[in-house]
């Protein structure tokens, strides 16, 4: 792809398009994120999406992963269906070069640097608001890419129960049920589910692999239990108290390259996702705003087997004698705790608003392996102001960063808006960021072949973007084009890797640039929504692409509004990438074609039927190694669900 020449740059928000809106500011108009202050989305200057309560309901059994792959510039890689290890690239950034915060708490694993979005249910979730572009000048390390921020079901008045049922392809099923309710003072939710599928193998079938392809020729099936619970209570008219807690347990089996080493081992694992926060927040006086949240989060993975030197085949060629093997008598422990902390005061000026935050982040890591370091911890202090002066929205904030681990980091962004008329608006921003080296990265000394390297230092980035877009009551258009450079790009070298300290160093600089045009419109009953990407993300100091980064990718949607029918057509389609960094390994590209259709049986039932992958098309998402072992994706499915509203 040729470089694209950035000379005059403008930025974008998005902005959907409910068929059944009101005058009534809805939760879907209102943004957190990008400020994390809420302000009506059209006061937005960053690229962000809304994913509202009505469009999850839409989703059905589809997985967070699968939905987010249906939103502008979002990449998933998956290794090999439901539960398995899925990782996300915002606008051609890394896995670890984003944010996921659950009810506004970190998750994520310290290890590996990326959060397990396989195992977060979208049955649990009422929004999520997704930032593209820097955003460590608000969120400290780890939002080169942005921030993805799931809310979970909170409580409404009155007393609301569901119940919801679902069956399909694979032998899935799922069920849901809780109780929203409360009254003026205080609201509370609690909702529960639980899915079970037998999935299929993970690995493409490949009779190549010889003795490897035959032990991973079985069903890699999934479980999921989840809670999530809420209560809300208001002091008084000017403070207000509330609780947040989710829990996310799930077991799943997969493939392994090297089974052939270790036959009869049916591979499996477990990760338990859980969060908790309390959040007071309180009015001062007319013009200070305060609230303190403080809570934790852990991320904790099991493998159900661990290498043993000790067994396996004896092979004298190969390793000399033993070349060990995977025991199923050990298990293989890797656990994140995040205790969190954030002092967030809102100031109104005669002209504008001014953001005081000081945050705490403390990372322990528990594992079975061996880690030089298991503990950091970051203090970050942050200054920002905003204002809306009749056509001009200007927002600005800097930020400094105190981290155990390596050097002070400073970060900062502004961004500016102009509205032409009640429907064009063109704005652009600048913004810089940084990504803290994970645990692996750093101090791990289990793996002879990856030693961590302790003299790494943060990946840094400069981003550029701007936007232009357009707005009426029936639709939307933007266009956004993004330039973001990266410095210290973290990247493993295989050659001579074995006990070394140093295969994995800040070697690279990477450049990703790109445009983004998004767009929903409604003709009558009908609505066409959709988008496309076209990006370059390059290792600029070996001009190959980095793995897995499409030079295209896209969405479209087609619904038909009828009585009580909404039936629409789901395309999302990639070009080709290539798995590895020495861009050798292929994934061909895809088109799949989705159908979806929801009718409300009455006030209380409604039923949805999906139809997902229509043409049955073979695609992975990713590979591992350069002999043939690609993830495989699902195949034509269907799947139907039904929910009850009392």
């Amino acid at each position: 792809m040729k470089k694209i020449v950035l000379s005059s740059l403008l930025m974008t928000q998005l902005f959907t398009v409910n068929v059944f809106a009101d005058n009534e500011l809805k939760t879907s108009d209102v943004f957190v994120t990008a400020t994390r202050t809420p302000i009506p989305k059209n006061n937005v200057i960053a690229d962000v999406t809304t994913i509202s309560s009505e469009d999850i309901e839409r989703a059905g059994s589809s997985s967070l992963p699968e939905l987010l792959q249906r939103q502008p510039g979002i990449e998933i890689s998956n290794l090999g269906g439901a539960g398995k290890v899925s990782t996300l690239s915002l606008r051609g950034t890394s896995s670890t070069h984003s944010i996921v915060l659950i009810d506004g708490m970190r998750v994520g694993a310290a290890t590996s640097g990326f959060s397990a979005i396989e195992h977060i249910p979208l049955s649990q979730i009422e929004k999520i608001e997704i930032l593209r572009g820097p955003a460590s000048s608000f969120y400290g390390q780890d939002a080169i890419g942005g921030v993805i921020q799931i809310f979970t079901k909170k409580g409404v008045d009155g007393f609301k129960p569901y119940v919801g049922i679902g069956y399909g392809s694979y032998n899935t099923a799922n069920f849901q049920s809780g109780v929203r309710g409360g009254n003026n003072q205080t609201t509370y939710a609690i909702n529960f589910s639980a899915l079970n599928t037998d999935g299929f193998s993970a690995f493409v079938p490949n009779p190549n692999n010889g003795v490897a392809n035959t032990e991973n020729l079985d069903r890699d099936g999934y479980k999921n239990y989840s809670l999530s619970s809420s209560l809300n209570h208001k002091i008084n008219q000017d403070y207000e108290i509330d609780f947040q807690y989710f829990l996310s347990k799930g077991k799943s089996k997969f493939d392994n390259r090297y089974a052939d080493y270790s036959p009869g081992v049916d591979f499996k694992n477990e990760t338990k996702l859980e969060s908790y926060s309390a959040n007071l927040k309180g009015q001062i006086n007319k013009i200070w705003q305060s609230s303190i949240r403080v809570g934790q989060s852990t991320d904790k993975y099991l493998d159900r087997q661990k290498f043993n030197p000790n067994i396996g085949f004896n092979r004298e060629e190969e390793c000399g004698g033993l070349c060990g093997a995977q025991d199923s008598s050990l298990v293989d422990l890797y656990k994140t705790t995040q205790n969190q902390f954030a002092w967030q005061n809102n100031i109104k000026l005669n002209k504008g608003s001014l953001t005081l935050l000081y945050d705490f982040l403390e990372q322990k890591i528990k594992t079975t392996d061996l880690y030089e370091k298991t503990q950091r911890t970051n203090h970050g202090l942050m200054i920002g102001y905003g204002v809306i002066e009749d056509k001009h929205n200007f927002q600005t904030n800097i930020r400094k960063d105190f981290n155990s681990a390596y050097d002070d980091a400073i970060t900062g962004n502004i961004g500016y808006a102009y509205s032409i008329n009640s429907n064009w608006t063109v704005s652009s921003s600048y913004g810089t960021a940084f990504v803290s080296p994970s645990f692996n990265f750093l101090y791990s000394l289990a793996d002879s072949f990856a030693l961590g390297n302790p003299n790494l230092k943060p990946e840094k980035s400069k981003n550029l973007e701007g936007s232009i877009r357009y707005n009426d009551d029936s639709g939307s258009v933007s266009l956004t084009i993004f330039q973001n450079k990266i410095d210290d790009f973290i990247i493993y070298t295989a050659k001579d890797a074995f006990g070394s300290r140093t295969s994995t160093q800040n070697l690279n600089k990477a450049e990703i640039q790109g445009l983004t045009i998004s767009g929903d419109q409604f003709f009558g009953h009908l609505q066409i929504k959709g988008s496309v990407t076209a990006q370059s993300a390059k290792n600029e100091d070996t001009d190959k692409y980095l793995p897995r980064r499409a030079t295209a990718l896209g969405n479209m949607n087609l619904n038909y509004y009828i009585g009580y029918w909404n039936i629409g057509i789901e395309e999302t389609f990639s070009d080709k990438r290539f798995d590895d960094k020495e861009n050798t390994v292929k994934l061909s590209g895809y088109a799949l074609t989705n159908i979806v259709a929801d009718y409300k049986i009455n006030d209380k039932l409604k039923l949805n039927l999906r139809l997902n992958n229509v043409f049955d098309k073979d695609y992975s998402l990713a590979a591992e190694g350069t002999s043939g072992f690609k993830y495989q994706t699902p195949g034509r499915s269907l799947f139907t669900n039904l929910r009850y509203d009392f």
